[in-house]
């Protein structure tokens, strides 16, 4: 059965490596999350404690990862990864005792718990590129996004029954299953040995243009969309449950439809209807803000458009532009996704101060706005893949099709 999916979908062994890496680092950043909200317990709940613990674990995720592309990028991937989980198992336990600990301590453990994260996550999402064809990488990374997105809430549950010490026994666990699966890397891979080709420093990455036209774009989105989503958490009221059951099963499904659908017609084309159909929504809860089938159309559209261009900026597109040294756009063009965390914390206080039509027609307007860039940006998903991708459809049609007409 993998010999033909291999023949068909050009699958290698190496992606058994990469997905069981990506799925388990995505799903242990939520599960740090839940975790850390647990730690805030023994704080005040609304004390500023619990802000610093989650400025603290997104700041050292990103000051982490930019560190990591940049002294990291040459080492052994294979080999620094079986380090980097040690080190997030080890992170995890620490864990483990907050409670006896003052307040400097546990935001020390906490830094290490986002840093754990953090330092292998750009040359984790660059392995993943290196070793996934171009003409998969969105039907691949759909597949993580959305296994990640439904294991989730069973994880929620499972930790909301448990107290500090067995939570962080189980975030420690959860980090270690992945490590036997470094064993299924092939023995003969370049990943082996420390590349010597000169790779790209992070200030070159500003310096192409394409990337700065997408990052812009991503950057606009994460800033209405932290806003958007307090906003939403002072006002949806009653129908407060489906944020947490609608949006995020219609993103997971999204993250797997539009992964598929950027290998077949291109990452721009699905990133700017996530763009406009998000505005729309926006602009639909702006006018009938009173009305609760306003809200639940907002849901679904914010649901499929989280998904659609969390898949292709957090994973697909920033491994699609360099020939080399993807580590470290990985580490700058993921950094607005944990930015939105730590944005939605800041503004909190002040989100309650502004009237609902005025918020959701600045978000439209400010996402309408986010499209011109992507207006302007390459493709980056070569036109050659696209036209035999479309071609491979048009033979298999007109195949099936012929075996119609000999059957008559």
């Amino acid at each position: 059965m993998f010999l033909r999916l291999q023949e068909r979908h050009g699958f290698k062994g190496e992606h058994i490596v990469a997905f069981a890496l990506l799925f388990n680092t995505f799903s242990w950043y939520f599960i740090g999350l839940l975790m850390i909200d647990k730690v805030g317990y023994f704080f005040s709940e609304v004390s500023f404690e619990n802000l610093y613990l989650r400025l603290v674990y997104t700041v050292s995720i990103i000051a982490s990862a930019l560190v990591g592309s940049v002294s990291l990028a040459k080492v052994r991937k294979v080999r620094f990864f079986y380090v980097w989980l040690l080190f997030g198992i080890i992170a995890s336990l620490f864990l483990a005792t907050p409670m006896v600990s003052s307040l400097f301590t546990t935001l020390v453990m906490v830094m290490l718990l986002g840093s754990s994260m953090g330092l292998g996550m750009p040359l984790c999402l660059s392995y993943f590129t290196e070793s996934t064809p171009i003409e998969n990488r969105g039907k691949l990374s759909g597949i993580i996004l959305f296994a990640t997105i439904f294991s989730a809430p069973f994880v929620s549950i499972i930790m909301s029954t448990l107290d500090l010490v067995s939570s962080a026994v189980i975030l420690a666990l959860w980090r270690g299953w992945s490590l036997p699966m470094l064993f299924f890397t092939p023995k003969k891979s370049d990943d082996f040995e420390p590349r010597i080709q000169r790779t790209p420093s992070l200030i070159s990455v500003f310096q192409n243009r394409t990337f700065v036209l997408y990052f812009v774009a991503w950057l606009m989105f994460t800033l209405v969309d932290s806003f958007g989503s307090v906003f939403v958490n002072f006002h949806v009221g009653e129908i407060r449950f489906l944020i947490g059951i609608v949006e995020p099963s219609v993103a997971g499904v999204s993250a797997l439809i539009g992964g598929v659908l950027s290998d077949q017609v291109g990452r721009k084309r699905v990133m700017i209807f996530g763009f406009v159909s998000l505005g729309v929504a926006y602009a639909m809860v702006g006018l009938a803000a009173h009305i609760w089938i306003a809200w639940l159309f907002y849901f679904i559209i914010d649901g499929i458009a989280l998904g659609l261009l969390v898949v292709l900026f957090v994973m697909v597109l920033w491994g699609d532009l360099p020939r080399n040294g993807s580590e470290k756009f990985y580490a700058v063009g993921v950094a607005p996704f944990f930015l939105t965390q730590m944005l939605s914390l800041l503004l909190a206080p002040y989100v309650a101060l502004i009237p609902e039509t005025s918020a959701f027609s600045l978000a439209a307007f400010f996402l309408f706005i986010a499209v011109i860039p992507l207006l302007y940006a390459r493709e980056t998903l070569p036109e050659k893949k696209i036209q035999q991708r479309q071609l491979k459809i048009y033979t298999e049609e007109a195949l099936k099709l012929k075996q119609k007409i000999k059957q008559k």
